[in-house]
């Protein structure tokens, strides 16, 4: 009897210091974290499922962003992939999609869209600099209005102020809903 040589054992990849940080925090917060899926999904396996693939994109990431509080991420994370799969479960229960943001199939629907966003253009050009931005990065990208203040040495009121001033003076430009 031949006798068969033990396979050798490869380590896994060093985990990226925030990844190894995030999971961690999620294996430590694994009952909140379950819980916030099962109050949106409504069942403990699907919930399950959910902070499964919530530790496996972690570890797929090769790129880590910088993780201030892994916590919040963490629960954020879960969150966002609990609604997704209940829309993708909705979705193949009723066989129907949400609604377009936009009517393709309407022209006056079309040419109202696009003279709006001409406006929008004009409107945030004649914004001085640091405002646009300001505006463009929260409410585009999604920045924290806290780091905004810091990286451009303003109060979070201050940031907060501008981005309404401007959110005011850009509202009146949304075109109405043409119907049907």
């Amino acid at each position: 009897m031949t006798s068969v040589a033990p396979l050798p054992v490869r380590s896994a990849p060093a985990l990226p210091s925030s990844f190894a940080h995030l999971l961690q925090e999620m294996i430590d917060k694994r009952q909140m974290l379950l819980c916030d899926a099962i109050r949106i999904l409504g069942a403990t396996d699907r919930a399950e499922d959910v902070l499964q693939e919530a530790m496996l994109r972690c570890l797929d990431r090769s790129d880590p962003p910088r993780i201030d509080r892994p916590t919040q991420f963490a629960r954020r994370m879960v969150r966002n992939l609990a609604i997704d799969r209940l829309r993708r479960e909705r979705h193949l229960v009723t066989g129907t999609q949400e609604e377009p943001a936009t009517s393709i199939d309407n022209p006056e629907a079309r040419l109202a869209g696009r003279q709006a966003l001409r406006q929008l253009d004009a409107r945030l050009r004649d914004c001085p600099p640091r405002d646009r931005e300001l505006f463009l990065r929260h409410r585009l990208l999604g920045e924290p209005q806290n780091r905004l203040a810091a990286e451009f040495g303003l109060s979070t009121a201050r940031v907060n102020a501008i981005i309404a001033r401007l959110h005011s003076q850009l509202a009146p430009l949304r075109p109405e809903p043409v119907p049907e």
